[in-house]
């Protein structure tokens, strides 16, 4: 017995249509997204160039190190990675003066740092077409949510993978 299904004629789009719906999306883009990528990347690159990252390593400690069981210096990509996922992996790297984390991570503490990586908060450009789409409220809450799980998955797989001996 063979499935039956109806399906409605499909209409190719008019150029004007295809246009004016790119144009919505990518100006939404320009006028949100880049002013945030842009500004978090000189604000990012002022505390690096005015030393401030130790400050926020001292701040990060408990959560970074004593629950997540990261070095401390791994908080600051965490942080910043809000402004761009992309950067917590660079900048991992340009913290810690290696491309090679086998050096300055046990294989538990890489886990748990790609896990609270790509759980926590999506970029802030997301955010912002979030609160965009459904309101301060819902975003700040997804938001809020998303670190919440993300570090506590962190910590809770931390944990594990370290009594498995990885």
């Amino acid at each position: 017995i063979g499935l039956i299904m109806e399906v409605p004629p499909y209409k190719m789009p008019s150029l004007k249509t295809i246009l004016k719906k790119t144009w919505a999306r990518t100006k939404d883009f320009i006028y949100i997204a880049f002013p945030i990528i842009v500004g978090g990347s000189i604000i990012l690159e002022g505390l690096l160039i005015f030393g401030l990252t130790g400050l926020f390593a001292g701040f990060m400690k408990p959560l970074v190190s004593d629950w997540l069981g990261l070095p401390p210096l791994a908080g600051i990509p965490l942080i910043f990675g809000i402004l761009r996922k992309e950067l917590t992996i660079i900048l991992l790297a340009e913290l810690f003066g290696t491309s090679n984390f086998g050096e300055i991570l046990t294989p538990a503490q890489m886990v748990t740092f790609s896990l609270v990586t790509m759980i926590y908060v999506p970029c802030l450009a997301t955010i912002a077409a979030l609160w965009h789409e459904f309101g301060f409220k819902k975003a700040f809450l997804t938001s809020i949510v998303d670190v919440l799980l993300a570090l506590f998955l962190g910590g809770l797989t931390f944990r594990v993978l370290s009594w498995l001996t990885l």
